[in-house]
């Protein structure tokens, strides 16, 4: 009973002593994802049209499990032509102004503070019909669609307005439909352009 005793007494006093080598690296994270620090305004920068993106994180960065970006949208823009994925979700939190987006047929006024799940399978856009920027972070689950904007925004490059065939092609390399006959309604009745 002492021996027992002074077996429990020890393990407490250094848990780590029974840990074989191969746990204690894993206990320190000497493998796999490492901390990742952004300080304001950092990151991958680029434009879609005049709005402006900034790539905040990856599927590498964060074993796939997410991706991230922070985007500003002008007053009187849409966002993304009305489209759908399957493969994952995108969580919107607005930072600065107001987003207008639209879900199946919902329509939702997203304010600063705001929070907004676009769920997969479901045809859905956004835009800002206000007259003050919409700055929003954008959370892509799992990751790897950050990877499509970063591609969308080279066709973007030196202010190229690319043809709606390039935009397709590329999106169907990533998981995303378009519905581009849905657009011009959603253009006439917000009063916003693309």
């Amino acid at each position: 009973m002492q021996l027992l005793a002074a077996t429990m007494v020890g393990s407490a006093i250094n848990p780590f002593n029974t840990l074989s080598q191969s746990n204690k690296h894993k206990w320190q994270n000497d493998v796999g994802p490492k901390p990742v620090y952004i300080p304001p305004g950092k990151g991958k920068k680029g434009k879609i049209a005049v709005n402006e993106i900034i790539f905040k994180l990856d599927k590498e960065q964060t074993s796939g499990n997410l991706g991230a970006a922070e985007t500003t949208l002008f007053p009187g823009y849409m966002g993304a032509v009305p489209h759908r994925h399957q493969g994952f979700d995108e969580v919107c939190r607005v930072l600065q102004g107001t987003l207008t987006i639209l879900v199946g047929e919902e329509v939702f006024k997203v304010e600063a503070g705001g929070w907004h799940l676009r769920p997969r399978g479901i045809v859905h856009s956004f835009w800002n019909s206000e007259k003050l920027p919409a700055k929003f972070i954008e959370l892509y689950l799992p990751g790897g669609h950050e990877t499509y904007m970063q591609q969308l925004t080279d066709l973007f490059i030196n202010g190229r307005k690319p043809k709606p065939e390039e935009v397709d092609a590329l999106a169907k390399k990533h998981d995303i439909e378009f519905f581009w006959e849905q657009l011009p309604p959603l253009l006439k009745k917000y009063k916003v352009r693309l």
